[in-house]
């Protein structure tokens, strides 16, 4: 059984992280393409070292790193 006041926080924590990328993301110039960066989350869905958005091998959120053109997987799956 899940605590209900766990889940409201992580849910409304989880929108906050998806303002503060977008307004990370608007800051830079080398985005990657749309189908690039869905094909990138993708794979990281899959990871192992995936969980809540966030790549435990790096310490990134998944979104922000796969929307950089830059940017790599640090275990190179993409």
């Amino acid at each position: 059984m899940s605590c209900k006041t766990c889940e409201r926080l992580e849910a409304l924590a989880g929108q906050d992280v998806v303002t503060s990328i977008e307004e990370q993301l608007s800051l830079e110039i080398d985005l990657a393409s749309e189908e690039l960066k869905e094909k990138r989350l993708s794979v990281c869905e899959t990871c192992p070292f995936f969980q809540n958005q966030t790549c435990t091998k790096c310490g990134c959120y998944a979104m922000f790193r796969a929307s950089l053109n830059y940017k790599s997987c640090p275990v190179n799956k993409w």
